[in-house]
């Protein structure tokens, strides 16, 4: 095996490999999905300049790719890209180039003085709050034939923060009833976990499972939890389409979708005093700093009732 992978010389056959070492380390079809776009996206860039073979690539050849991303403009609206969406190709880059390395393909680690753009930390621009989240939530019973399955769909993201494809690769067996817990096999990362829910979104979901799955049912549903008309396992792109809808129909925002109740369940919790390692568990964030971008949100809670409480703050109050 040793002979064969140092036989590899294009880039295109170190992608192909690359990807088998990734799944055969574990990463989800989704990780393996993205890798592969983001280093097409790259390869295709070099095979245009005349540089097909891995060992091609340089420090010069990287920079070279940064400027390139950094001058691209969207045919659509002529933007420039966000700068985590440039850090995301440049990271794509750089990971693959580290394993070439770990496997002597290239036998110079030149991609470790690359300097990646520094992204910081987003803040949601908006959070809705608990009575908004409901008038998103009633928005489903209004859109007939699938409502009952949007609503069981809406009460389990805010319920459990799971992520777009974690709900949508759910299946029936994967729900715990008795327990008041879903099970997350192969999130982000690869890794399994298990999410507590409530008795309003096991209500919901079991007024799915009796009143309108089984009507949609087909051989190709299989266990699949949530399913499209045709009976099939529903798409993350549906799922982001019927949410959005909800959102902007309930006038709580004009824009947002599947992500806007995850960062509602984290953000609520913590105002409610949830312990943050709790929270990182629950949403599944490996880097517990991923999490702490919710308490930032929640430090306007912090002065408000600051401003109320604090003798000096009250003090000012009143002298103005």
């Amino acid at each position: 095996m040793k002979a064969d992978i140092k036989k590899l010389s294009t880039l295109t056959d170190c992608l192909t490999f690359y990807l088998e070492d990734s799944q055969a380390r574990g990463q989800s079809n989704a990780t393996i999905k993205s890798k592969h776009n983001l280093l097409l996206m790259f390869i295709r860039w070099a095979k245009a300049l005349g540089i097909t073979a891995i060992k091609e690539v340089d420090l010069y050849v990287m920079e070279d790719y940064r400027r390139y991303i950094s001058a691209y403009r969207k045919p659509k609206n002529k933007e420039p890209l966000a700068i985590s969406t440039q850090a995301q190709r440049l990271i794509s880059l750089t990971v693959f180039l580290d394993r070439m390395f770990y496997f002597d393909i290239i036998t110079d680690n030149f991609f470790c003085k690359f300097e990646l753009p520094k992204t910081g930390k987003r803040l949601p621009k908006f959070i809705p709050d608990e009575e908004q989240i409901e008038l998103i939530l009633n928005q489903a019973l209004t859109k007939g034939e699938m409502s009952i399955r949007d609503r069981a769909i809406l009460e389990l993201y805010y319920a459990s923060g799971i992520r777009r494809a974690e709900l949508a690769n759910l299946n029936i067996r994967n729900i715990d009833l008795k327990n008041l817990t879903i099970t997350v096999r192969k999130g982000k990362g690869g890794y399994d976990r298990i999410v507590p829910i409530v008795e309003r979104t096991i209500y919901w979901i079991n007024q799915y499972l009796k009143k309108l799955r089984p009507t949609h049912a087909t051989f190709e549903s299989g266990d699949a939890l949530f399913l499209g008309k045709t009976g099939k396992r529903i798409q993350k792109s549906k799922l982001t389409e019927l949410v959005g809808e909800y959102i902007r129909r309930s006038g709580v925002a004009d824009e947002g979708a599947c992500h806007l109740l995850r960062h509602a369940t984290a953000t609520h919790m913590l105002r409610n005093g949830a312990d943050i390692r709790y929270v990182q568990e629950m949403l599944g964030h490996e880097d517990i700093s991923t999490t702490q971008i919710y308490t930032h949100v929640t430090i306007n809670d912090l002065k408000r009732v600051h401003q109320q409480t604090h003798p000096f703050a009250r003090h000012e109050q009143s002298e103005n």
